[in-house]
């Protein structure tokens, strides 16, 4: 199993090469395993996708509780 501080490096990574876009090439890579029949690669690419999301969160909205 790959560590969170190795997802999390990973999507800084991203972040830096692709900006605002990070979370859109995470997915396609997500789309690129599943169409080679690979689950780990996706869940593996959707587990950095949800980290450059969280990373790019605005600070006002880390705390916030939705209702």
């Amino acid at each position: 199993m790959i560590q969170d501080i190795d997802i999390y490096r990973t999507a800084q990574v991203i972040i830096n090469q692709y900006g605002e876009e990070a979370v859109l090439e995470a997915m396609k890579r997500v789309d690129r395993y599943l169409s080679r029949n690979n689950a780990n690669g996706a869940v593996l690419w959707n587990r950095v996708a949800d980290a450059i999301l969280t990373l790019q969160m605005p600070e006002n909205l880390i705390d916030a509780t939705v209702h």
